[in-house]
């Protein structure tokens, strides 16, 4: 099982290049002809303050990809990525909370509409699934590792 789970590097950047190209998709199709797909009502899809919002959103995304990639590929440290990874899966655990409670469906508010609305939910909880793996492994791998040496230690003596 352990070598079908991505290691840290693979997760954060596979996170991160999702990010990006999610985002950039959303530019490629149009922003507000995106956004029109959720039955953003006309008058707040027309409106500058609405694009001004939404392209911040996804410029936010795409310099967050941009870091997490960052990160996975520098990040060497065990412990400094344990913590960076019990870190990104509390955060994504809230922007998954945020996507799922604003989608359309029997626990949301439906503030976006249609079934589509779930796809941010259910992207956003992948990317908490993929953080959260990472973190258990982490941690596990250090226990085990300690217990390792203490072994070593013991029957060495």
């Amino acid at each position: 099982m352990k070598k079908l789970l991505p290691n840290f590097r693979t997760t954060f950047l596979s996170v991160g290049f999702t990010y990006i190209i999610l985002a950039l998709g959303l530019f490629t199709k149009g922003l507000m002809h995106s956004m029109a797909e959720f039955k953003v009502p006309e008058p707040i899809l027309n409106s500058s303050h609405y694009f001004d919002a939404m392209l911040w959103v996804y410029v936010h995304m795409i310099v967050i990809g941009i870091l997490i990639m960052t990160i996975g590929y520098s990040v060497n440290d065990i412990n400094k990525q344990k913590w960076i990874a019990i870190l990104l899966f509390l955060v994504t655990s809230f922007y998954t909370y945020l996507d799922f409670r604003s989608a359309d469906w029997i626990y949301g508010n439906a503030l976006y509409k249609g079934d589509s609305s779930l796809i941010p939910a259910i992207i956003g909880l992948l990317v908490n699934l993929l953080f959260f793996q990472l973190a258990i492994r982490l941690f596990t791998n250090d226990k085990l590792s300690k217990m390792k040496n203490i072994d070593n230690k013991l029957s060495s003596h």
